[in-house]
């Protein structure tokens, strides 16, 4: 019998045996560690949008120790490669300058941050924060396809300025850009999509019918049923058209085949009925709309809940629905809105309520 043999298998048995026994003590004590209470949250949680130069103070919290001690917090930037301690566990106070996070300067995109909360003999829990950054002169990308004509400009209230358009064959010049005027501070109007400021330049603000009939500029309007049907007209090439009707075979000249953020992220989905040429220069994109809801924290705000972006266009008209006709001031509950979609070249007319239904808003006036 080889006796080196013996010992050698002996051996090798016996330190697989220390090893299963040592990995299933480390299971038995890692399985044994406590869990902290709650779960992280953040302090006035950074937007879902946000310019690609903004900074963001992090101020996470909803984490408690089981027996009373204090507890520590890291955080990390997906843009960075390191952690950032932001409170350590023996303190009861946050490190300032560490709560701060510049986003990236040169790019657009999504971002996030993860923060943890930890001590000692526990296990630690963490929560993250994802937005995405943008940049009023970078993110809307190929917004003049297939137009040869000239562009003018307009500009609102606050100096904001603004391209305009002349459709050929009609009667008025028309906004070429989603309204983005804010009204004054002591009592603001419309919102930016999906409740971030950030987004106000890039895709207009959203208005009730209430806030759109006063949102123009002096000299512009918010374009009547009427208004709809000059441009109908002009694009369809159909003079025998009606109001308040749906029209059909032209959406394709409105839209403009635009890029959000990057090259990959077209707003108008591909359909074969629709053939986007952008050829009048109104460079229509699909925001969608909003329903408005009024914010339980701040009784003079609002928020809205936003839907159909990449699907749907809408704007209000300034006519309102005689059938809702109220005889107060604005003098009807609901009003009409014209919408496309992506995939039917056809110009829709809907109605909708005048205080808790939002669209974006182009303005006109007469060519004269």
């Amino acid at each position: 019998m080889d006796t080196r043999k013996n010992i050698t298998v002996i051996l090798a048995a016996s330190l697989a045996a220390l090893a299963i026994l040592s990995c299933k003590k480390d299971e038995e004590e890692q399985e044994t560690l406590p869990s902290l209470s709650g779960i992280v949250r953040f302090e006035d949680a950074p937007d879902p949008y946000l310019k690609k130069n903004a900074t963001i103070t992090v101020k996470p919290y909803g984490v408690k120790h089981p027996e009373g001690k204090s507890i520590g917090y890291y955080c990390k930037a997906s843009w960075k490669d390191e952690n950032d301690t932001i409170k350590f566990e023996s303190s009861s106070e946050f490190i300032a300058e560490k709560q701060v996070f510049t986003l990236p300067e040169d790019s657009l995109g999504t971002f996030s941050i993860t923060c943890t909360a930890f001590a000692s003999g526990y296990y630690s829990t963490s929560s993250a924060e994802s937005f995405t950054t943008v940049d009023p002169e970078e993110s809307m990308i190929d917004m003049e396809l297939g137009f040869s004509g000239t562009y003018g400009k307009a500009a609102d209230d606050s100096g904001r300025e603004y391209r305009t358009v002349k459709v050929e064959g009609g009667s008025l010049i028309w906004f070429a850009e989603n309204l983005a005027y804010a009204g004054p501070e002591e009592s603001p109007i419309g919102i930016a999509y999906e409740n971030a400021e950030a987004m106000s330049d890039i895709f207009g603000r959203f208005y009730t019918w209430e806030e759109a009939l006063t949102a123009c500029p002096d000299g512009w309007r918010l374009p009547t049923e009427a208004d709809w049907l000059d441009l109908a007209k002009a694009l369809s090439g159909d003079g025998s058209l009606e109001l308040n009707q749906d029209y059909e075979g032209f959406t394709g000249k409105m839209m403009v085949d635009a890029k959000f953020n990057s090259k990959d992220n077209v707003m108008w989905e591909y359909w074969p009925d629709v053939r986007i040429t952008n050829s009048s220069g109104l460079s229509m994109i699909p925001c969608g709309f909003a329903n408005i809801y009024e914010d339980d924290d701040d009784p003079a705000g609002a928020f809205g809940v936003f839907s159909t972006v990449n699907q749907f266009a809408a704007f209000w008209t300034g006519t309102g629905n005689e059938d809702y006709a109220t005889g107060d001031e604005p003098g009807y509950s609901q009003a009409y809105f014209r919408y496309m979609d992506w995939n039917t070249p056809l110009l829709r007319i809907g109605t909708a309520p005048v205080s808790s239904f939002a669209t974006t808003v182009r303005c006109v006036r007469d060519a004269g």
